[in-house]
């Protein structure tokens, strides 16, 4: 007699239709991206671990990752691997397997730990390794941005300025209460520190500005540093009852990669849901309280959309740009393949709709004070933001170079930016499902590289990857009808 578990044979039934792709449907070029994965889960912590410990060795060590896995991604976006022998292909489809069971093996102990051991990780940081995992146990909460977005999303239900009354000592006290969770400036008692304060210091400058939360001191960015789709979109959830934004992220996350999943025929459609069960990064963000990963979800849903639906997509363009400055990045390369793809007069149409939605967000507070509005905005941007970052920053923060002005990382970002774009539009055909991962690579040059400018940029440019061989598979099978 054969017994049938319903949940153990859809298991079974999806790692089959996984296993199945790996070795027979999916390019190796697309394989690879398993691969790119656990690079990149391994350059955050390494540079983590950096951070947390100051130690130059493992900031180094994360950055040089870090790079191998922006040059996994350009093998994957040129299609390179495609040419790799067919001994060689079918090792990497194995191995592929057996990091997506590892990874997800991974990501299940994690979360059991983290449930069942909270005492472990959150005894007192005595020695590298324990003070590592009470930085790594204190992450899973609200950072200084999400604190801020709530506090403004908060402030705008009871009739406030979001940007007038943002307070970050307030909202971390209340979030957070933790000196590593702020964001400090090159002011007050950090004036001399470089490339970044130490822990002591950060602790000391930190309780003496808890005592008095109505008074805002010069070391920390109080400015809530993001557009106006940053608290607008939480504030609704707040009415509904959801009072931790991070459940938001995570349900409008959930939303889109269903979206992308159900849109992509059955094989493509496993592999990709393969790719997010392994991608822990993503998912710690979400526990990290990472802003990004709220405008990870409407980016996807605007790129993958854009051959599908123009102006839906534009729409969540739109609500992209108007919830943070990371999305301006992508816009560019977003209205190139637009163009490409459509007539110049849509065009014009597409980015006067994303101008609309981004002004129906934000107008209200710029004519409310478009001064406050633009300083908060472009925050940033602030000369007195210390150095920080998995770029090229890192040779800074990693004492190799001794460079004290944001100008020529600055100068680096805006060539790279340009230079980016004039290549995507001439080689958009050949290189189409590029685009996101080159709008964030000038931002691997700037000032301020933090990991989570990234981490998502893979996920979207594989979701195009997918579709785009959808397509072609589509097409193919359309001609070898008409031909018969």
């Amino acid at each position: 007699m054969t017994v049938k578990l319903p949940g153990l044979n859809k298991i079974s039934q999806w790692y089959r239709h996984t296993a199945g792709i790996l070795n027979d449907n999916l390019s190796p070029a697309i394989v690879l991206y398993y691969y790119a994965v656990p690079v990149q889960l391994a350059a955050s912590a390494i540079a983590g671990v950096g951070f947390v410990l100051y130690n130059p060795k493992y900031l180094l060590t994360g950055h040089f990752l870090w790079v191998i896995w922006f040059v996994i991604m350009f093998y994957i976006g040129f299609l390179a691997a495609n040419r790799i022998a067919p001994p060689v292909s079918c090792i990497l489809k194995k191995g592929a397997l057996v990091l997506l069971v590892v990874l997800v093996f991974c990501g299940i102990t994690e979360g059991i730990a983290l449930t069942a051991f909270p005492w472990y990780f959150a005894q007192p940081a005595e020695g590298n390794f324990p003070k590592v995992m009470n930085t790594f146990e204190r992450g899973f909460g609200y950072n200084d941005s999400t604190a801020l977005s709530h506090q403004a999303a908060e402030n705008l239900l009871q009739g406030k300025n979001p940007y007038a009354k943002s307070n970050i000592i307030a909202a971390l006290v209340r979030f957070s209460p933790y000196a590593d969770r702020v964001t400090p400036l090159r002011a007050g008692q950090f004036a001399d520190q470089f490339p970044y304060p130490s822990p002591e210091r950060l602790e000391q400058v930190w309780q003496k500005a808890v005592q008095n939360t109505d008074q805002l001191a010069p070391e920390y960015a109080n400015n809530l540093a993001y557009p106006a789709g940053d608290f607008l979109i939480p504030a609704f959830f707040l009415m509904l009852g959801i009072n931790d934004i991070r459940i938001t992220y995570a349900l409008l996350i959930i939303l889109a990669v269903g979206y992308v999943a159900y849109s992509l025929r059955s094989s493509y459609r496993y592999y990709f849901i393969g790719v997010l069960l392994m991608s822990l990064e993503l998912w710690n963000s979400i526990a990290n309280g990472e802003t990004g990963s709220m405008v990870f979800s409407f980016l996807l849903v605007a790129w993958f959309l854009l051959r599908r639906n123009l102006w839906l997509s534009v729409v969540f363009m739109g609500i992209a740009v108007a919830t943070k400055q990371t999305a301006w990045f992508f816009l560019p390369f977003y209205l190139i393949m637009a163009y490409k793809t459509t007539s110049l007069m849509r065009i014009v149409g597409a980015a006067a709709v994303i101008s609309g939605v981004f002004l129906a967000f934000n107008l209200p507070f710029m004519i409310s004070d478009l001064s406050l509005w633009f300083r908060s905005v472009f925050t940033p941007m602030d000369r007195q933001m210390f150095p920080l970052g998995v770029g090229i920053v890192t040779l800074v923060t990693g004492g190799i170079l001794d460079i004290r002005s944001p100008w020529i990382f600055n100068e680096m970002e805006f060539v790279v930016m340009l230079v980016l774009i004039i290549w995507y539009f001439r080689y958009y055909k050949q290189y189409a499902c590029m685009g996101p991962l080159l709008a964030v690579l000038p931002l691997f040059f700037a000032w301020r590289s933090l990991w989570p400018y990234f981490f998502y940029t893979g996920i979207i440019m594989l979701a195009l990857i997918l579709d785009e061989q959808q397509l072609k598979f589509q097409d193919s099978k359309v001609v070898a009808i008409s031909q018969n």
